[in-house]
């Protein structure tokens, strides 16, 4: 539970932080104004369910974070498949989502309180 925290925090104040980086990771367009701000945003998202996280350890707590991922990760996959322009972003940050949501499952499998 720790270690999926503190990844997500690190994750998250990268998402905040550097959104170019991220994002330029990806594919090399031009990144406009509001991918930037909606990727901080995320970023925020994050780091939020971080501290949730890092205060609540209880199993429906971390399946609640896990559902949040999951809806996250759904979304992007809506969005991949509309809006070709935004494709490869929307198809890293599925990938990432359902890696945090499988993750959040595994943990919650784990901690039997």
């Amino acid at each position: 539970m720790i270690k999926l925290t503190a990844i997500r925090a690190a994750w998250g104040t990268v998402l905040l932080l550097a959104p170019d980086a991220v994002l330029g990771s990806v594919d090399r367009r031009t990144i406009d104004p509001r991918t930037r701000r909606v990727t901080q945003v995320l970023g925020g998202r994050e780091l939020l369910q971080a501290l949730v996280a890092s205060r609540h350890h209880s199993r429906a707590s971390i399946l609640s974070g896990a559902a949040v991922d999951a809806t996250h990760a759904a979304t992007m996959l809506a969005l991949a498949t509309r809006r070709p322009a935004y494709r490869r972003r929307a198809v890293a940050s599925t990938l990432t989502a359902t890696s945090f949501a499988i993750a959040g499952l595994r943990t919650a499998a784990e901690n039997r309180d």
